[in-house]
């Protein structure tokens, strides 16, 4: 009896203990079952956000010109002044990417036509404010008017911001921000994005101007770097040392200093200054090992689209469409104004073509990027000299990087 009964104890612990255990078992599973409906639900959630989000932005987002207040204007140099802009309707603002340019319609005195010019964002893409940093040129009629006749309180007509020289927030591959003079103004944006990303990710901003005097927004970033310890700056003057002791090094930035502070070549880096110092720039990088892919730079104007573009070749491309020695004569018609001029091979472009003969084509960048200069195809076919950042529609196209391909008349 005693033995029978031990037996059905145990067989009875057992029995408790496969049902305890079933019991445990199911309870596990069902954890495991709400934990993956918890979290797809909260992915739901997020992704229902972000597109939420990106309507929002789109809904900010707007065509044309929108006219813009001057709300302050800053002094950041002996020639630069910076611009704090807000919409005049009141209404809130898109959010930019940064590194993007907005495009001005300005109405200078004395001037038939109002002028077209573009200037990068300067200020972190969260900002209540659009701001921009502009450096006054002696034969900028454009800068000019700003420094000399913009006031707060004044009114400006302005393009959303545009432009695929820009960085995502998310990034998180390592990054160099190579500046030269004003073209501080773009990369610290991207700066500014980086920096608050949390992302972690290394990056370096190298900053090269003439004299101690011409360095912009240098309190900003001191602010950035004693925040981050992820964003490593360095500043250099290639004119006279004796103002800029406290400079990192006293040159135009290099690929040989490039070396001496980075670990390697491999990180994505961002170029925008002078056309001399891009071209330079990129064909030392690209000797170096640097995959085009991974330098991106920004710029104004055709002879920094030329200059940049002939840095990056190797050598084994041929087929770029202004190295055609076809001398067949093509017929340009411009439609709207009555005149007819003949191509030459080695005319920039036919923006450059049309200013040939006294045609007028609103152009802001002139490098493919901004769109103002777009203008419709009557007949014919046109080709690029570099693939426009701008997408234009069917049947028209951007003068300012585009030349004929065979007989052509447009709507100008």
């Amino acid at each position: 009896m005693l033995a029978a009964g031990v037996v059905l104890g145990l067989t009875a612990s057992a029995y408790l203990a496969f049902a305890g255990y079933g019991v445990l078992r199911r309870v596990l599973n069902q954890r495991h079952v709400d934990r993956i409906a918890e979290d797809l639900l909260r992915a739901r959630l997020h992704t229902a956000l972000a597109e939420q989000a990106d309507r929002e932005q789109i809904r900010l987002h707007w065509n044309g010109l929108r006219k813009f207040l001057v709300d302050r204007r800053v002094t950041e140099s002996h020639d630069t002044t910076s611009f704090y802009l807000k919409p005049h309707d009141g209404k809130s603002l898109p959010l930019f990417h940064p590194g993007q340019f907005l495009t001005f319609r300005l109405h200078v005195p004395g001037e038939q036509r109002p002028i077209v010019r573009c200037y990068s964002l300067s200020s972190g893409p969260d900002s209540e404010t659009y701001r921009i940093t502009v450096k006054k040129v002696m034969d900028g009629v454009a800068s000019q008017f700003l420094h000399d006749s913009v006031q707060a309180g004044d009114l400006l007509d302005v393009m959303a911001p545009r432009g695929d020289f820009c960085i995502e927030p998310s990034h998180n591959r390592p990054t160099v921000l190579l500046a030269g003079g004003v073209g501080i103004t773009p990369l610290l944006s991207m700066a500014y994005s980086v920096a608050r990303s949390g992302t972690g990710a290394e990056t370096w901003l190298v900053y090269s101007v003439r004299s101690a005097r011409d360095r912009l927004l240098m309190d900003e970033l001191q602010a950035l770097t004693d925040a981050n310890h992820n964003l490593h700056v360095r500043t250099g003057v290639s004119g006279s040392q004796d103002d800029a002791a406290d400079a990192d090094f006293h040159d135009r930035i290099s690929v040989d200093y490039l070396k001496r502070i980075l670990a390697s070549n491999n990180y994505d880096f961002y170029i925008c200054g002078p056309p001399p110092m891009m071209k330079s720039l990129v064909a030392d990088l690209r000797a170096w090992g640097v995959p085009p892919t991974s330098i991106h730079t920004e710029a104004f104007g055709a002879s920094s689209v030329q200059v940049v573009s002939a840095a990056m070749k190797t050598g084994k491309e041929d087929d770029d469409p202004k190295n055609d020695k076809d001398d067949t004569l093509v017929t340009v018609n411009f439609a709207k104004s009555s005149k007819t001029g003949t191509w030459k091979n080695g005319t920039a472009n036919l923006l450059s073509f049309a200013e040939s003969l006294d045609i007028c084509i609103d152009a802001g960048c002139r490098a493919g990027s901004c769109g103002s200069c777009v203008t419709a195809i009557r007949s014919g076919n046109v080709k690029y000299l570099e693939t426009p950042a701008y997408s234009c529609d069917d049947n028209t196209c951007l003068p300012c990087v585009a030349i004929p391909d065979g007989q052509l008349e447009l709507d100008a």
